[in-house]
């Protein structure tokens, strides 16, 4: 009997610890709309958490004051706002690891703060140590306010209870994601939303996924899905429609192109998704109005590939490029011609190859002799839609998008001006430099 009570007691203080463990992530709101998990024990190189050494002026994390045999976690709130949570170990030796950088402690609330280097704000207490930024100096007060109201939290209003932390720690990986799709830049998140009904909004599209660094390149692995069972099942149905890639177009994509998207579709189906997905809608509204776009990624049957060359500027710039099962759009290409819109002009420029001019766009666009669609914003990014490039992308990366059934390139090189810096200002803190991302559906 004694040893049955002794085993309960042993049971019931291994629970009790286990939820103390967890008190630390009471101070990530329960609002988050991304979350971002790394245990620093199972990483290695690019992985460490660069953060934490840049911001903390060290090189070793050890004797900080910070616990990191718990995980890591980065999360943007509701507001926007970028920040990473610890667990704390002790709550003097991190005072005197900021006093040794030689920062000014100032105290809110009965929670130690100090404004760090790069405009980064950090506030602790007995259980949590948080980071946020970057911070203007005039928000500065603010910020605190915000990080005591954080910190003080309690169960209820912290992340640990929410749906998208069971989500993210049923993710057995040393770096795993959950993301609300409307956390992430807009210029990206159209791949993530295919499928998902009209009507659903990107807070109720979410992202989980395995995350990895390499040589500069941050890999990402993961599926869409939402809490909503209407949309879940939708975008369940949408991810059966992909195909394995069979790498037609990998080579097409240049080390100077901003954004490539690779899948192996039937038209016929895929087209459905295209028309209630907002993103892509608007990519191709310059120039649905003179050409039917529908009708040409109906005759879609294989690979596909859509890489935006440069990202900013009014101009519209696509090139897309697709393996075809017919061409029978070629037959009213005659009628596009008659019934351009004012001011627009559809012309030839060779044998089935025509362009579209008008309203800041140009688009050259027509069928290759053995069935393939080649398009762009001129006759050579046309021809090179379908041809492998001088200067391909890394062959790491033409490498993973064989044989996956939907592929995001991001080319950070290519990137420039504010789009860019939204990205990297978000993904920078995090990870260090990077080259590229590149997102692999599972």
């Amino acid at each position: 009997m004694k040893r049955i009570v002794y085993l309960l007691l042993a049971l019931t203080l291994s629970v009790l610890t286990s939820c103390s463990d967890k008190g630390y992530l009471n101070a990530i709101p329960a609002e988050s709309t991304l979350l971002i998990s790394m245990n620093t024990a199972k990483l290695s190189g690019a992985g460490n958490p660069v953060l934490l050494k840049t911001l903390l002026h060290v090189s070793n994390l050890d004797n900080t004051g910070l616990d990191l045999s718990a995980n890591l976690f980065f999360f943007e709130d509701a507001q926007g706002n970028l920040g990473l949570c610890a667990k704390m170990d002790d709550r003097a030796k991190l005072g005197e690891t900021l006093g040794r950088a030689g920062l000014k402690m100032q105290q809110r609330r009965g929670f130690d703060f100090a404004v760090l280097p790069n405009h980064w704000v950090i506030g602790y207490s007995d259980k949590a140590a948080l980071m946020m930024g970057p911070v203007v100096p005039a928000a500065e007060g603010e910020t605190m306010s915000m990080m005591a109201k954080y910190l003080s939290a309690d169960e209820e209003a912290g992340i640990s209870g929410t749906p998208m932390y069971e989500k993210l720690d049923s993710i057995h990986a040393p770096m795993a994601m959950v993301s609300q799709a409307q956390a992430l830049p807009e210029q990206f998140v159209a791949p993530f939303t295919l499928g998902a009904p009209k009507d659903a909004d990107a807070s109720q599209v979410l992202i989980a996924a395995e995350m990895e660094v390499k040589q500069g390149c941050l890999w990402i692995n993961g599926h869409t899905f939402s809490f909503n069972r209407r949309i879940n099942s939708a975008l369940e149905k949408a991810a059966q429609g992909y195909r394995p890639i069979e790498g037609r177009y990998a080579k097409s994509m240049s080390n100077t192109d901003a954004v490539g998207i690779f899948m192996n579709v039937d038209g016929t189906q895929f087209i459905q998704l295209m028309r209630q997905n907002r993103g892509l809608k608007a990519m191709l509204s310059g120039i649905n109005s003179a050409i039917d776009m529908d009708n040409i990624i109906k005759s879609i049957n294989g690979d596909m590939a859509i890489i935006t060359p440069s990202m900013g500027g009014d101009n519209f710039n696509l090139m897309m490029s697709a393996k075809l099962k017919h061409a029978n759009w070629l037959a009213d290409v005659d009628y596009w011609k008659q019934s351009v819109p004012q001011g627009g002009h559809i012309g030839d420029w060779g044998r089935d190859c025509y362009y579209y001019t008008g309203d800041k766009t140009s688009y050259f666009f027509g069928v290759t002799q053995d069935w393939q669609y080649m398009s762009g914003g001129s006759k050579e990014a046309a021809l090179q839609s379908v041809s492998p490039s001088k200067n391909p992308i890394n062959a790491d990366i033409q490498g993973r998008i064989k044989g996956e059934k939907l592929v995001m390139v991001v080319n950070f090189e290519a990137l420039k001006g504010s789009k860019a810096e939204a990205v990297t200002s978000l993904l920078k803190p995090m990870f260090g430099n990077l080259n590229a991302i590149v997102y692999t559906l599972k």
